[in-house]
């Protein structure tokens, strides 16, 4: 699979040839649709004390810029079905940092991000085939995303089976992680892939929804190789017309480690549950959202289990706060937030998050899994701290978006308990703009 990128440019210049002539009428009657469109997005960030340590001077202001270009090819029959389509997509990524440094992953030079084929419907059947560089997004993105946050966003060199019947639904799926590599062309590799099966059931829109999968890792890029299966399932409905409950539940096993450092067993565990509450009657519209996010870490800093559960590629950002400084690893969060809508344009979001660790014999992780703090013996508070945030959005039009927000980090015991403890601030203004 190391050539990958190079049999997916054979496929982009001949499939859109081929197609017409394996159509049964000989494609008498197919027409190609072209699109051509893009996104531009610019965000301001100014943060403040991320390291909780004011006598070292780490804040920082940046901009950051991303540019998408796409072009697409759709094949439809003569009732507008449709049978094929090609996807073309470049991605460029800016940062400009003031007083401190560029963040890393943020600026790659205009590169290739998508560039796929897809098959609906193949051969009359209730299966589409789509094959090439890809985003995936499943679920409600909490082990497998394309996250838009970042300038760079995530993708893969591969191929889905879907299947839709009724209600049920189901993709196989294999892909290799794209490695950003500025001024080089972004390539994956054989040493870091994610298999296995996603699929759900639901037979309306009111209906519960039904989800349960099986996703395997293999990372093998450096000497630490991992070997990671996570089987679970989720369940979403309607309690009543106006309020909603989801809830997931994974689990994992496998490997990690390597014959110089020894191997261990995983085993780990999240949770995820929320409700939402929509008063439409009330003034301005409140949405109400309370959730709780739980996931294992670490029973003993030695041994031979690791009982860290580490969520794959999940969503960034939002889910456990604005602040970037959680993740669905090691930690027990609940959240409350409420989204205002005084016009159909203008939205605003209050938000809490409370953040404790599920064991304290295991780091504090960020977004990204980098550990912030690591202390595995003495004295040390479970609890980490409390997040508030405040977010606007206007939407100008359909296309032209503006968002800002401002949120605090409060210190707790935990952070006290393991080195400086001063609180963190973030504020951040993005203008964003589809064409």
């Amino acid at each position: 699979m190391r050539g990958f990128h190079q049999v997916l440019a054979v496929l982009i210049v001949l499939v859109p040839l081929a197609i017409p002539a394996l159509a049964d009428d000989g494609g008498q009657y197919l027409h190609w649709d072209y699109k051509i469109g893009g996104q531009e997005r610019l965000r301001y960030e100014y943060r403040y004390n991320f390291n909780f340590n004011e006598s070292r001077k780490d804040n920082a202001t940046q901009f950051f810029n991303r540019l998408k270009l796409n072009a697409a090819a759709d094949l439809e029959d003569e009732y507008l079905n449709k049978i094929a389509r090609v996807f073309v997509e470049g991605l460029d990524a800016r940062d400009w940092p003031y007083l401190t440094k560029a963040v890393s992953g943020q600026t790659d030079s205009f590169d290739l991000h998508q560039a796929f084929v897809d098959f609906y419907k193949l051969a009359g059947s209730d299966f589409d085939v789509k094959m090439g560089r890809q985003e995936m997004n499943y679920g409600a993105k909490r082990l497998i995303a394309s996250p838009t946050w970042s300038n760079a966003v995530r993708s893969w060199d591969g191929a889905v089976i879907h299947y839709h019947h009724d209600g049920l639904y189901s993709d196989l799926l294999y892909g290799q992680n794209v490695q950003y590599r500025n001024e080089k062309f972004n390539i994956s590799n054989g040493h870091e892939l994610l298999s296995g099966i996603y699929s759900g059931w639901q037979k309306n829109a009111v209906s519960p929804l039904i989800e349960w999968y099986f996703l395997n890792q293999d990372d093998t890029r450096g000497t630490n190789d991992i070997h990671r299966e996570t089987a679970g399932a989720r369940i979403k409905l309607k309690l009543t017309p106006t309020t909603s409950l989801d809830v997931e539940v994974p689990y994992q096993w496998g490997r990690t480690g390597s014959a110089i450092t020894g191997t261990k067993e995983i085993k780990a565990y999240a949770f995820h549950a929320n409700i939402e509450k929509d008063l439409h009657s009330w003034a301005w519209s409140p949405r109400v959202n309370l959730s709780y996010d739980e996931a294992s870490g670490n029973k003993s800093p030695h041994g031979n289990v690791s009982n860290t559960f580490v969520p794959l590629y999940q969503t960034v950002h939002e889910p456990y706060g604005e602040m970037d400084f959680f993740r669905w690893e090691n930690m027990r969060n609940p959240e409350l937030n409420v989204v205002f809508s005084p016009t159909k344009k203008l939205r605003f979001k209050p938000q809490i998050d409370f953040f404790w660790l599920q064991s304290k014999n295991d780091s504090w992780y960020d977004s990204s899994g980098t550990a912030l703090r690591t202390m595995t013996s003495g004295h040390r508070s479970y609890y980490v701290g409390s997040e508030t945030s405040l977010r606007f959005f206007y939407d100008f039009t359909k296309n032209l978006k503006f968002e800002t927000g401002y949120a605090h980090f409060f210190c707790g015991g935990y952070v006290r308990d393991t080195g400086a403890d001063d609180d963190a601030d973030w504020v951040y203004s993005q203008l964003t703009f589809k064409f």
